[in-house]
C-alpha cells in the first residue's frame, strides 16, 4: 500500500510521514510540496532514519504520482501565525483545496483522504463533494480533541491517560462536544458534576487560547503526528481501530450536509461512523456544532 503527504515539507505533514514510516506498513510514502528541496531534504534524512526498524521507502513526487496511493494525507496549508482561529485560515487555505481537489480527482479519485488543513470539517465536505466517491474515503483528522479531552479528565483527576475511554463529535474547534455521557474509566462510568463539566470545557478553549497566545508561529506538529499516524496505520493494516475522525454525515444524530467528527471504525476501505448514545443535552450541542461547520461550508462554496 502507498501512501502519498500532500505538504511534506511542513511540521505536520514531515513528522506524520517520519511516524507513519516508522511503523512499516506502507510500502512507499511519497512527499509532495511546493518546496521542492526541503522535500528532497525530508526524504534523504528519513532514509538514514528508518534503516534500523523500517523498509518503508520515502520518496519526493508530484501531482501525477498520486496515481498508484490508496490513501493521501493532505497537510498543506498557509501560513499560521498571527491567527487566532482555525477559522480564519479559510480564504487563504481555499485556492491550495481546490488545486488539490482537481489533483487527487483527476490522478487518484478512489484514494482514501485525510485532511488536516484548517477549518478541517468544512475542507473535508468540500473535498466530498468536488472529489465524489464514498463517504467513508473522505476523512478529516479530528482525533487530537478526544485525546485533549481524556487528558483534561486525566489531569483534574489523577488519573491514567491510556485507561481512560472517551470522545469528542462535532467541529474540530471552539463547539467541539465532549462526550461526558460515554466516559469511562478502566471500563466503568465516570460520573462528573455538571460544575466540573464547565470547568473541563474551559481547560479545552483555555488549552488553544494559550498555544496561540505563544506566537510561535507553529501548530502542534507533534501531537497531530501521533494520532494521525495511527489513522493511517489502521487504514493500511485493516485494524478496524476506532479513532475520531470527520467524516460527511447522512443522518447522524440527526444532522447531513455537513462533515463533522464522530468515532470511526477504520479499515482499508475508509471508515465507518460508530455511534455512542448521547443525552439529549449533547445532541443539541451538537447540532449547534454541525451549523457553525455548515456556515463555514457556505464560506467556502460561496468564495
Amino acid at each position: 500500500m502507498k501512501l502519498a503527504v500532500i505538504g511534506g515539507s511542513g511540521l505536520i505533514g514531515s513528522t506524520t510521514a517520519f511516524m507513519t514510516a516508522e511503523k512499516g506498513v506502507y510500502e512507499e510514502i511519497k512527499l509532495l510540496g511546493r518546496r521542492e528541496n526541503r522535500l528532497k531534504s525530508h526524504a534523504m534524512d528519513m532514509e538514514h532514519a528508518l534503516m534500523p526498524f523500517s523498509d518503508t521507502k520515502v520518496t519526493v513526487g508530484e501531482a501525477k504520482d498520486l496515481s498508484d496511493c490508496e490513501v493521501i494525507f493532505i497537510a498543506a496549508a498557509s501560513s499560521e501565525a498571527g491567527l487566532v482561529s482555525r477559522e480564519e485560515g479559510i480564504a487563504a487555505n481555499f485556492k491550495i483545496m481546490s488545486d488539490i481537489a482537481r489533483d487527487i480527482k483527476k490522478y487518484a479519485p478512489e484514494a482514501i483522504t485525510l485532511v488536516v488543513t484548517n477549518p478541517i470539517d468544512a475542507f473535508n465536505y468540500y473535498l466530498y463533494k468536488e472529489i465524489g466517491g464514498e463517504r467513508g474515503k473522505r476523512l478529516g483528522f479530528g482525533a487530537n480533541d478526544s485525546l485533549r479531552f481524556k487528558w483534561a479528565v486525566a489531569k483534574k483527576f489523577s488519573l491514567e491517560f491510556n485507561k481512560l475511554y472517551g470522545f469528542c463529535i462535532g467541529e474540530h474547534g471552539s463547539t467541539q462536544v465532549p462526550l461526558f455521557s460515554s466516559l469511562k474509566y478502566e471500563g466503568k462510568p465516570l460520573n462528573i458534576s455538571e460544575e466540573t463539566k464547565k470547568e473541563m470545557k474551559q481547560m479545552l478553549l483555555n488549552w488553544f487560547d494559550e498555544f496561540i497566545g505563544l506566537k510561535s508561529q507553529r501548530s502542534s506538529g507533534w501531537t497531530s503526528a501521533v494520532l494521525a499516524s495511527d489513522i493511517l496505520s489502521a487504514i493500511a493494516t485493516d485494524s478496524g481501530e476506532v479513532i475520531a475522525c470527520s467524516i460527511p454525515l447522512c443522518g447522524e444524530y440527526g444532522e447531513s450536509e455537513a462533515s463533522a467528527g464522530l468515532p470511526v471504525s477504520l479499515s482499508k476501505n475508509g471508515a465507518t461512523p460508530l455511534l455512542l448514545p448521547i443525552t439529549d443535552e449533547e445532541k443539541t450541542a451538537f447540532s449547534d456544532s454541525v451549523s457553525n461547520i455548515k456556515r463555514q461550508i457556505k464560506l467556502i462554496f460561496e468564495d
